[in-house]
């Protein structure tokens, strides 16, 4: 199983020096760790790596509390990371890594944070270990998030600017077996919502098995079924289970273009006497294909049900498909472009429960960064950005527009 955690780590990291992960190396690939000889035949964890980031950002924010009246603010933020990795996740042996960022935000007008926490932190790690034909991976982390943030995937339609504590933990486990696999995975997530917000706090925990097998007339493709089971427990809301029975696919069309889909069919229980149980259609998948040595593009997609953090007795299927473009430029300039669409449409999960809000949500950021040349294993890069985002709601209170923009500088070590 792919963990979300690794795609999240990434946006994390790019955000702090747009365009590269940060490679600065205090020990190669074949410096000794003292676990060069182990009895499995292989290193466990070699190759310590450590990376240094850090990046200072202006930003002026058009609509900082994100509200039908927007509240107009310019900021500084200042970012600080650390990343310790040792092995390869896509090698035989052992890996792990950890990794943390923090984030201060300072107003040019101290009421415009709006008695938000300055200081946002995230903490997050992975160990695993792959065998000849086991693979085993735990992922972790932990998010203060403080409401102040801008990037990609910290802009949120629903709980928008409220602060909260996030943690994510997932475990997954994939045996190859005879021209194919079997995969399993189970996870745990926690939003812990500051008092005030008058958000429900929300927790979910899954389990997740799967087989594929490679057909001998499509050895590039991988095919199977799939279920999913969990339990959504939000305050103010009954506790929900869920069964999801799904098709899964796989297709590699080469090393340059790569799809996965999976398509299910949902049923959702309500653990409340006469609430209104559902039966959903749900999918994920996406495409990425590196078009030229230059461009490279992503395309995701998905549609699923989850309970509602804002409105009490209600749940939203959310409907959505994303895309990631980044191209080299003439002039060691990078031009990174996304652009987001979701539909919220809320139902009532309660008894004699009445819903009657439908959101619309696109987002578009841009950044056009170069690196710098700071000497030796130091490097920089300048950047400017550009983020536009809009909730078109049939409930006014939950409308809003925001444009941000902002220069920022970084370095990597």
């Amino acid at each position: 199983m792919t963990s979300p955690r690794s795609e999240a780590q990434d946006d994390v990291a790019s955000d702090l020096v747009s365009g590269d992960g940060g490679d600065g190396v205090l020990l190669d690939d074949q410096s000794l760790t003292g676990l060069e000889d182990s009895a499995l035949g292989y290193s466990l964890f070699p190759g310590l790596k450590v990376d240094l980031s850090g990046s200072t950002s202006y930003i002026y924010d058009s609509n900082t509390n994100q509200t039908p009246v927007p509240n107009s603010a310019s900021l500084f933020a200042f970012t600080l990371g650390a990343a310790v990795k040792s092995g390869k996740e896509d090698k035989r042996g052992g890996f792990y890594g950890i990794d943390y960022i923090g984030q201060a935000f300072v107003y040019t007008d101290s009421a415009d944070d709006l008695g938000r926490d300055p200081y946002e932190h995230f903490f997050g790690g992975n160990v695993g270990v792959n065998g000849a034909k086991t693979k085993v991976r735990l992922d972790f982390d932990y998010h203060r998030n403080n409401g102040n943030a801008i990037q990609w995937d910290r802009i949120e339609r629903e709980t928008r600017r409220s602060a909260s504590h996030d943690y994510n933990l997932n475990f997954g486990v994939t045996r190859d077996l005879f021209r194919g696999d079997l995969e399993f995975g189970a996870g745990y997530t926690l939003r812990d919502f500051d008092a005030g917000t008058g958000l429900n706090d929300g927790e979910n925990t899954y389990t997740d098995i799967a087989w594929l097998t490679t057909p001998s007339f499509a050895p590039k493709s991988a095919i199977g079924l799939g279920v999913r089971t969990g339990t959504d427990n939000y305050d103010g809301q009954s506790s929900q289970d869920y069964v999801t029975p799904s098709l899964r696919w796989r297709y590699k069309v080469s090393g340059k273009t790569s799809l996965h889909h999976s398509l299910g069919y949902e049923f959702r229980s309500i653990d409340a006497p006469g609430a209104q149980d559902s039966e959903n259609v749900v999918f994920n998948g996406g495409i990425d294909w590196a078009a030229t040595s230059k461009t490279r593009m992503g395309l995701s997609y998905y549609r699923n049900v989850q309970p509602s953090y804002a409105l009490n007795g209600q749940d939203s299927t959310l409907s959505g498909v994303a895309l990631d473009v980044a191209n080299r430029l003439p002039g060691h300039f990078l031009l990174t472009t996304r652009l987001g669409y979701e539909n919220a449409d809320y139902f009532s999960s309660a008894v004699g429960g009445v819903a009657g809000r439908n959101d619309d949500f696109v987002r578009l950021s841009m950044d056009l960064s170069r690196p710098l040349n700071l000497g030796g294993k130091l490097r920089g890069e300048w950047a400017i950005f550009f983020h536009h985002n809009r909730n078109d709601s049939s409930q006014a209170p939950f409308e809003f527009e925001q444009n941000i923009t902002g220069v920022r500088f970084g370095f990597a070590y």
